[in-house]
């Protein structure tokens, strides 16, 4: 199992919508790649036909279209038939469901302050609705997410209180009910997601019971809309595959077909959530180890949102994973074009280079990571060990055996420990001398 923050299985249902599928893309980001990855082994790792990673974005939306629905009473069109579609699914007004989707569209497009002027001035116009608070709460957590730290923390804690509480005065009046709890189960969902990130599991899966809870009541008041299968698709999806890898917990039985189905839907028809869906779908492949699919999912959302910092590192991570560094690189000088200032691609772009045997450019890159003043222990040991690597490359075994104790000073880590005993029975044999 390559993810092990999705730990808590039954809170990875609470995905929801607006929620920007936080489970997937954090853990994913969290994890390091494996010594020894590789394509599943049908798969070929030859990626000469994928869809371009730099350059102008193709002028396909990059998602497949189905046949839908035309209403009869919408003839005279004033919005986009999406709008539409999704006020009858919501039972609410067209207005108020074209505008999510343009402030959506801003912070997909990494617009964030475009994002929150939006929702701001849909929330004058919809009193009482609390999407200001919530996307103040989502901005946080995006730009948290890009660089996989808590930098942000005390303003998300801030942001998500007031929109608990505001949350909380709008359901005191009838109607949009679905759409209220909908909204809830985003900021409890990512609550708890944001406390596993931290180790508080109890806490975390407590949060995400209450935000399953609000799923369920959203349903309730709203069963047609589509965009809710992807919590149901991921549900399905990952407690099928962390169940089935242990023998720990219960068994569930295999849902993971008709997880991905669910998903494969919610991309192809939902009202708001169609590149989270894109994005879920490529850690799915991730998982099941079909590289060349996971690429080809990221570089539909790439299509659409270039900008999209989360959507290259995965792409970049993904290309790691197949061992195509060259188009790893290409993906993560995407996440520096955006942002020159981010500091988890240093990370990312150093096992890229480490991995193509050029440990002279990848030692300075891992050093400027460690100086990060917002490093997770996890993220410090393995920087350290990816030290230890560069120096082995470079036959320095001092100073490689160094940074694996360093390595293992800050948490245990195993892999330093392995590669220190490697060296010190390389020792031991004569064959190395430090």
């Amino acid at each position: 199992m390559r993810f092990p923050s999705f730990a808590p299985a039954t809170a990875l249902g609470v995905v929801s919508a607006l929620a920007l599928a936080l489970t997937v893309p954090g853990a994913a980001l969290a994890a390091d790649p494996d010594e020894e990855a590789a394509p599943k082994s049908s798969e070929s790792s030859n990626t000469d036909e994928l869809p371009p990673l730099t350059g102008e974005p193709r002028s396909a939306d990059g998602y497949e279209k189905v046949e839908v629905k035309t209403y009869a009473e919408y003839k005279n069109l004033e919005l986009p038939i999406g709008a539409y579609q999704g006020a009858e699914q919501l039972k609410m007004d067209p207005q108020f469901v074209n505008a999510v989707q343009v402030g959506l569209e801003q912070l997909f497009k990494r617009d964030y302050d475009g994002a929150r002027d939006t929702f701001e001035a849909l929330e004058a116009t919809f009193p009482d609705t609390a999407v200001g608070a919530v996307v103040d709460t989502l901005v946080w957590q995006a730009l948290m997410l890009e660089n996989f730290d808590f930098k942000y923390d005390k303003q998300y804690w801030t942001s998500t209180k007031e929109a608990r509480k505001k949350l909380d005065i709008a359901m005191e009046k009838p109607g949009s009910e679905g759409w209220e709890h909908l909204l809830m189960a985003t900021i409890v969902g990512i609550e708890s997601i944001h406390t596993m990130r931290k180790s508080e599991y109890l806490k975390a899966l407590s949060l995400a019971f209450d935000a399953m809870g609000e799923i369920e009541a959203s349903k309730k008041a709203n069963p047609d809309f589509i965009d809710l299968q992807l919590a149901d698709g991921l549900y399905n999806y990952w407690r099928s595959a962390i169940t089935l890898s242990t023998d720990a917990l219960p068994d569930f039985g295999d849902e993971r077909v008709k997880g991905i189905e669910q998903m494969q839907m919610v991309e192809q028809r939902a009202v708001f959530l169609q590149p989270l869906a894109t994005l879920s779908l490529a850690f799915t492949w991730i998982e099941e180890k079909d590289y060349k699919k996971a690429v080809v999912q990221t570089a539909k959302n790439r299509r659409v949102y270039p900008d999209s910092i989360v959507n290259n590192l995965v792409a970049g991570t993904t290309f790691i994973y197949m061992k195509d560094y060259e188009n790893a690189l290409k993906a993560l000088a995407e996440v520096e074009r955006v942002d020159p200032k981010n500091q988890r691609v240093k990370y990312w772009k150093g096992v890229a280079l480490l991995r193509s045997k050029k440990a002279e450019e990848a030692m300075p890159l891992f050093q400027s990571y460690l100086e990060y003043e917002h490093l997770e222990d996890y993220q410090k040991s393995w920087t350290h060990y990816r030290i230890g690597q560069c120096h082995a490359r470079n036959k320095d075994w001092g100073a490689a055996n160094d940074s694996y104790q360093a390595a293992v000073k800050v948490d245990g880590h195993k892999a330093s420990k392995t590669a220190m005993d490697r060296l010190k029975k390389r020792k031991k044999d004569g064959k190395i001398d430090f």
